[in-house]
Parts: C-alpha cells; sequence; structure tokens
C-alpha cells in the first residue's frame, strides 16, 4: 500500500482502497483519475474542487486537462502520483493511467476521446463523467430513460424524464438522470431531443462511461415479467407477460437452468428488452427453473440467480373450497386454458390495520378498484375492516353493497371466496397483491387480494373487472352512498379545491382518472399516466400554492423530485387540473 503524503490525494485514494477491499472490481476510471487531477492541480487561490469544474467543463480536451493539473503540481504531489502509478494497489483503466502519467511528462500517449454517438438531431459527445452533454436543434428538450434500471420498475421504453435543453446554439451539458434512474457505469441510456412543434427525433442508445472506475451493476431482471406456458412436445414458452416494459436491459443474456434435467439455456434480450418471439425452453408441466443474467461484464458465469420459476400444470393443485372467479382473457391460452395456477394463501387479513401504502395493482386493468380502496383505507378504514370477514374454515366473505333503484335503498351482497389465489410463474400473486418484498402464501396481508377477488366473483370474473371502471362505483358498492363525479376540466379551482377539502376533512374516498390513451403526449415526462386512476390521499397549502397529494395504486412511478419512488407525490392545484379529467368521491 503506497504511502500518500497530499492530503487531498491520499483522501481520494484511502477511499478506494476501502471500496476495493469489499469490491475487488473497483479500479481508478475516468472519474476518479480526474478527482486526483484536480487535487493535483490546487494552488493558490484554486481549491481542488473550482480545478474539478474545470476539468470537467464541456467540450474541454484531454490536453487542456493536463495542462490544468500541471500548473498545480508541487514535488510532493509528483511523487504521489509515481506511487499510485508505479506501486498502488488500486488498478487503473487504460484511459486513467494515461491521464496521470501524461501530467508527470511520460512517453504513453493519451486514448483518443470516445467517438460521438448520434444521429440527424441528436448526439452525444464525450463520456458521461460529468453528466451527457451533446448537441441538438436549438430549444430542443433532451428525454431520456435509464434502460439499465427501468426494468425493475413499471416502466415502458417511452418512459422517459426531461434532463436537459439544447442552448441558441444547440449544445447541452451536464445532463442527469436522477432518482431510480441515476446513471451508473456501463448503463444503457436511451435518449431522444423533443422539438418545439411537439414532435420528437429518433433514439439514440449510450453506453454510460467515465462515471465510475467499473461497471458494476449488473443487468437487472424483472422476474415477475416472466410467464412460462407448457406448449406440449417437450417445450415451454418464455415470454414477456407485460411487453410494453422491459424483462431486462437488450442485449442481457438470461440463462434458465432446469432444476430436473440440469439443461442449461441462454437467450439474448432484444431492443424492446423482451424474449426473441417464439422462444422456447425444454421442459414439462412442474419443472422448476433458475435464472441468471450476464450484462456480459458482472455474473458472467451466470453463478448468481435471480430468482426460480415454475411451469403451470404440475402436481394436482389443492381442492378449491370455493370455485374461483375465471382469469382476464389475456391470460388464457387460444385453447381457452389457464395460462397461472393458484396457490392457496394463508397469511393474516390485517396486519396493521388497512393503509392505502398495503394496496398494489396487479397485471389486470383494474386501476379504478385498487385506487377506490387505497382512497377507503386512506379516509375510512373502518368500512374496509367491516365488509370482510374471516370464517374459520379457509374462507372469507366480503359483503358489498347493492342499490335497489326502485326503492333508492341499499342492500348487502355477501360474496364467500377462499384463499386461493392466481400467481405468476415466480410465486406471488398475478393480479392484486399486498404492497412490499412480502408475497408470501404464509405471511402477506391478504385483505387488498381478497377483497378484489371477491369483487371479480360478483362481477362475474376477472375480465369483467378488467377492462376500466369507475372508483365512483367502488365507493358506492363498498359505502353504500351515492357516487360522485365532477369533470375537472371545467370545474372552477375554487370549486375543485373546495371539493377535495370537503371530501377529505369529511373522511370520504376520492380518486381521480386522467385522460385516455389518445392523450397521451399531454402526459410526456410528467411522470403521470394516461387512462390510469389514482387515489387522492389528502391536500395541503405550502407557501401559498395548493398541492394535492396523490398515490398511484402501483406503488411506484411519480413524478420526478417527489422524493422515493412510493408512487406518492405532492401536484400543484393548476397540473392536477391539467392532467386529470374526472374527481369521483360520494356524498
Amino acid at each position: 500500500m503506497p504511502k500518500i503524503t497530499d492530503r487531498g490525494i491520499a483522501n481520494i485514494y484511502t477511499k478506494l482502497e476501502t471500496e476495493q477491499r469489499s469490491n475487488p472490481n473497483v479500479k481508478i476510471g475516468q472519474k476518479q483519475a480526474l478527482e486526483i487531477l484536480a487535487a493535483v492541480g490546487d494552488r493558490a487561490g484554486w481549491s481542488s474542487q473550482s480545478v474539478l469544474k474545470q476539468l470537467e467543463k464541456p467540450g474541454i480536451t484531454q490536453a487542456a486537462q493536463v495542462e490544468i493539473a500541471k500548473k498545480g503540481i508541487t514535488a510532493t504531489e509528483r511523487k504521489d502520483l509515481e506511487k499510485i502509478l508505479d506501486t498502488g494497489t488500486v488498478p487503473l483503466e487504460p484511459n486513467a493511467r494515461a491521464f496521470l502519467e501524461a501530467v508527470l511528462g511520460r512517453t504513453s500517449p493519451l486514448p483518443p476521446p470516445p467517438p460521438p454517438v448520434g444521429n440527424g438531431n441528436l448526439r452525444i459527445d464525450g463520456n458521461q463523467a460529468a453528466g451527457l452533454t451533446g448537441s441538438a436543434k436549438a430549444g430542443d428538450s433532451i428525454e431520456a430513460i435509464n434502460l439499465s434500471a427501468a426494468p425493475s420498475g413499471r416502466l415502458t421504453l417511452e418512459d422517459t424524464m426531461v434532463i436537459g435543453k439544447a442552448d441558441a446554439s444547440g449544445q447541452f451539458k451536464n445532463a442527469r438522470l436522477t432518482g431510480d434512474q441515476a446513471i451508473q457505469e456501463g448503463d444503457l441510456i436511451r435518449m431522444r431531443a423533443r422539438h418545439a412543434d411537439g414532435t420528437a427525433g429518433d433514439w439514440v442508445t449510450v453506453k454510460a462511461a467515465g462515471v465510475a472506475g467499473a461497471d458494476t451493476r449488473n443487468a437487472a431482471v424483472a422476474i415477475f415479467r416472466i410467464g412460462l406456458t407448457d406448449q406440449g412436445g417437450g417445450k415451454i414458452g418464455v415470454e414477456n407477460i407485460n411487453a410494453s416494459r422491459q424483462v431486462s436491459e437488450p442485449g442481457a443474456q438470461l440463462q434458465l437452468t432446469n432444476a430436473r434435467t440440469g439443461e442449461k439455456t441462454r437467450v439474448t434480450i432484444d431492443d424492446k428488452g423482451s424474449f426473441p418471439a417464439g422462444f422456447t425452453v425444454p421442459g414439462k408441466a412442474g419443472d422448476v427453473f433458475s435464472v441468471a443474467a450476464s450484462d456480459g461484464k458482472n455474473n458472467t458465469n451466470f453463478a448468481t440467480e435471480v430468482g426460480k420459476l415454475t411451469v403451470p400444470g404440475g402436481a394436482p393443485a389443492t381442492g378449491d373450497l370455493i370455485k374461483d372467479p375465471a382469469l382476464h382473457k389475456d391470460e388464457l391460452n387460444t385453447d381457452g386454458t389457464a395460462k397461472f395456477s393458484t396457490k392457496r394463501f394463508t397469511g393474516p387479513l390485517f396486519k396493521d390495520g388497512p393503509s392505502a401504502k398495503d394496496v398494489q395493482q396487479g397485471q389486470i386493468g383494474d386501476c379504478y378498484f385498487p385506487s377506490a380502496m387505497a382512497a377507503l383505507a386512506q379516509n375510512n378504514s373502518e368500512a374496509i375492516q367491516k365488509m370482510i370477514k374471516e370464517n374459520g374454515d379457509g374462507t372469507y366473505t366480503v359483503t358489498f353493497k347493492e342499490k335497489d333503484w326502485s326503492t333508492g335503498r341499499y342492500k348487502d351482497v355477501p360474496i364467500k371466496v377462499d384463499g386461493d389465489l392466481y400467481v405468476r410463474s415466480w410465486g406471488g400473486p398475478l393480479y392484486g397483491a399486498s404492497l412490499g418484498a412480502d408475497k408470501g402464501e404464509k405471511t402477506m396481508e391478504l385483505w387488498f387480494p381478497l377483497v378484489e377477488k371477491a369483487y371479480a366473483t360478483w362481477k362475474g370474473s376477472y375480465n369483467d373487472i378488467g377492462n376500466g371502471g369507475m372508483s365512483s362505483d367502488v365507493f358506492q358498492e363498498v359505502l353504500g352512498k351515492d357516487g360522485q363525479d365532477l369533470s375537472i376540466k371545467y370545474a372552477q379551482p375554487d370549486k375543485l379545491w373546495s371539493t377535495i377539502k370537503t371530501a377529505i376533512d369529511n373522511k370520504q374516498p376520492v380518486s381521480a382518472g386522467t385522460y385516455g390513451d389518445d392523450q397521451d403526449a399531454l402526459y410526456t415526462n410528467t411522470g403521470v399516466h394516461s387512462d390510469h386512476s389514482y387515489s387522492v390521499l389528502g391536500y395541503k397549502e405550502v407557501n401559498g400554492e395548493k398541492l394535492v397529494t396523490i398515490r398511484n395504486p402501483w406503488g411506484e412511478t411519480e413524478p420526478a423530485g417527489n422524493g422515493p419512488n412510493d408512487g406518492i407525490f405532492d401536484l400543484p392545484l393548476k397540473d392536477f387540473q391539467k392532467l386529470y379529467q374526472t374527481l369521483m368521491y360520494t356524498n
């Protein structure tokens, strides 16, 4: 371990040595070399931070960076650089070594800068040590999504965020993705320029470099999106059951290993983040497959698995206590048989009482229902506790309210269900679930998925509830109070605000629906989705600004900069009135 004398260089190097002890892949890369050069280049009137700003200035050449460092180097710092290069314990990437050697006047040539990546209307220059830098048409907004981070969330390939804007000369610099989308070394960043007229240019994909010394983020796998189907003849179909979103990053390799036979099959994920059409693996119903992934840099031996998948249709399931509602039509094979099997869940109905944060929408398109139930849990949890009863024999009775239109009165409609839920190939619920990592059949909180199952039973099937609806109808059918709908677009802001306040203050549930898919452009880069229903959890005023507190029933995905990605966010009333179409509540 070299003894570094200069305090600034020593701090940087000691940190790298500490990181390397827990991660042998750590190296001195472009970013770390610039930090070291900044410590070398500091001098009277120039702190290392101010030198670093100069070194990271967009468009600066590598030769100019070396000259900045040379101006401040001392004899002590020169010896420290020699120690790092000649006896250091932290390996250097070639580009980083060339930088340090150039400052010492050694003969190793500086490597050429990365070539620009782009097309006719968007170009990305250099590396990403200081963010994304490049050029587009003057005034263009630069949109981006991190394809390496996206599979873990409910992001489509077009769920971008605006990260910068081209100036009058067409240049943009230091553009960054934030939060869960923050760029790491080796990440695939998909970008495009959106012009002033609202149209967008072609996509450009960049592999991030210069962010850190090594690529340590392996390809993420959305194992909950992988569906297995027995096709007969020893073939198991493998598909992305949510094809509008990624299974993994483009170019990643997934290895599926059949636990029964030991046979391994590898597949390369396509540019949409999904499996190639018609992909199959050898196996039969009931087989269990382990899944491992590699981005080409990490887990190249596929030794670390991300989870297991089971092919439906193996050993006979436990007999139904009560017949289950049929699956949604999208979850049926062409011959009408089910793509998914059931598993009996026996966890507690409630862990700490109903909460809006318990609710997680599943594969089905019934956002109006989970948004309504989360709103009820927020403002009238007692109604939920009263509507569902555990019978002690593995069954549950959920009581809804039905209006008799001839009298205007409501009558009870008890629906009896058991704890069998349709499950994905990895074992978690296919449809509604309790939010969080605990999806175990003996431990998951059950109130929401069982109420959703009872609702599907009452209405006929999951298909009957899974093609859109109104939260106000659900409020009515739970509370026995007439549901109300208010057109947000045509409401005066004061009237809208008063309606929200009155409902929340009176502990009435409130939801809000966005415009349909034909208005997709309205939602570009907002973090809010078209054709979707959200719970309204509350309201607040901050420095005179009226804010509506909203929750996405996915339990994630929200406007950027709203804290943790839990689906809960505050939206200014003016934006709420722009993005939402209908307010739903009760008398």
